[in-house]
């Protein structure tokens, strides 16, 4: 049996890859990952994507640890680890010292795992334990959590991070795998898997074609496109991409929005050319405080995003913009529809015979002036 192509750094398919969201962040703390073999099996788990972000850490598979030479060194350190789980004599991150490396074990695994390994290794169960209480709910919305205050294993990390060694980057930067991973995992669930199993669903009628989809949620939809400081593959410079243009239009009303975000990183030679940004406005654009701000005033709780492929969304998610789960990846959709490969939003727009005329700058405005006149094209 044929098997999906495999990403070798993260181990998720191709198609599901999150390493273009890794970012690399040293730590003066050593964080041992200690993870349960069910635990490894799950795709959607976050310790190995929090193993790839912190160069400081090690991740060891299995359920008896006594054994394993690398847990035993850092047990044997003569300041013991702490054990970052909750009981009744966890003291609160906060109260440990911020001036001095310390190793911290986390088990990873569902809760029910976590103490089963607590359990075979009573080396671990006798380590200090550190708890914290989390700062928001928890954003893994693909994998239920036991109560409100859990949260997932990246996301325990990073707040407990920022905690530890204060005045540092922050360690919000992890968890950019971790939202894309999470969004592309919603997209598939409420779009791909529903496609699947529509058969097993009965309906009082057929599905309605894609023209009468699009308009019937015509006031809610949000032509949405973004750009990106990126570097070529196999730069050795090269970083993680990052937004750097975003831009929409509300078709219903005509409504426009830009935002021009200052690269957070060095600026690849060929991006200004590349977006079609001057250099000097890139570097001049507001933050992605300002970026978000502003989104959130043009938004609407019930958008309905639409897209030309997810890469760009799935980008800004893990960045932190908060954007409406509801949406539809026109250029798929397009496919489906048309049963050919349309290729770019300007490729399909030549095919449908339209033209399109930008009202906003760059590779971006032109995109998205493509992206509403094939949907004005579809919807008639």
């Amino acid at each position: 049996m044929a098997t999906r192509p495999t990403c070798a750094r993260c181990s998720r398919p191709l198609t599901a890859c999150f390493c273009a969201h890794l970012q690399v962040l040293p730590t003066r703390t050593r964080v041992l990952l200690l993870q349960h073999p069910r635990e490894e099996r799950m795709a959607i788990g976050t310790a190995r994507m929090a193993h790839l972000s912190l160069p400081n850490s090690v991740l060891r598979v299995g359920t008896d640890f006594a054994a394993d030479a690398v847990v035993r060194e850092a047990l044997a350190q003569p300041q013991p680890p702490w054990l970052l789980f909750p009981g009744a004599q966890a003291v609160d991150v906060s109260t440990l010292p911020d001036d001095r490396p310390i190793t911290l074990v986390v088990v990873d695994g569902t809760w029910w795992q976590a103490r089963k390994l607590l359990k075979l290794n009573p080396a671990l169960a006798a380590l200090p334990r550190v708890s914290f209480t989390p700062s928001q709910p928890s954003r893994y919305l693909i994998r239920r959590q036991p109560a409100e205050f859990c949260v997932s294993t990246i996301e325990a990390l990073a707040q407990v991070l920022e905690t530890l060694e204060p005045g540092r980057p922050s360690f919000a930067g992890i968890l950019a795998p971790f939202h894309a991973m999470v969004a592309h995992q919603r997209w598939f669930m409420t779009t791909v898997s529903s496609h699947r199993h529509k058969r097993a669903q009965p309906r009082p009628g057929r599905r309605l074609t894609l023209p009468a989809r699009l308009r019937a949620q015509w006031p809610r939809l949000v032509c949405v496109q973004g750009e990106a400081n990126a570097w070529p593959r196999r730069d050795p410079a090269r970083q993680d991409p990052e937004t750097i243009h975003w831009v929409a239009q509300r078709p219903a009303t005509g409504e426009t929005f830009e935002a021009i975000v200052a690269p957070r990183r060095e600026l690849a030679p060929a991006t200004p050319g590349h977006v079609e940004v001057p250099r000097e406005r890139l570097l001049a654009g507001g933050s992605v405080e300002s970026w978000h701000r502003s989104w959130r005033e043009f938004a609407r709780p019930d958008d309905v995003l639409v897209l030309w492929g997810t890469f760009y969304r799935n980008l800004a998610i893990g960045e932190g913009l908060p954007l409406s789960p509801d949406c539809i990846d026109l250029r798929g959709e397009m496919n489906q529809w048309l049963r050919v490969r349309v290729g770019t939003v300007e490729e399909c727009a030549g095919r449908l015979g339209v033209s399109a005329s930008p009202s906003l700058a760059g590779r971006g405005g032109r995109r998205l002036a493509g992206l509403f006149a094939v949907l004005r094209a579809v919807c008639g």
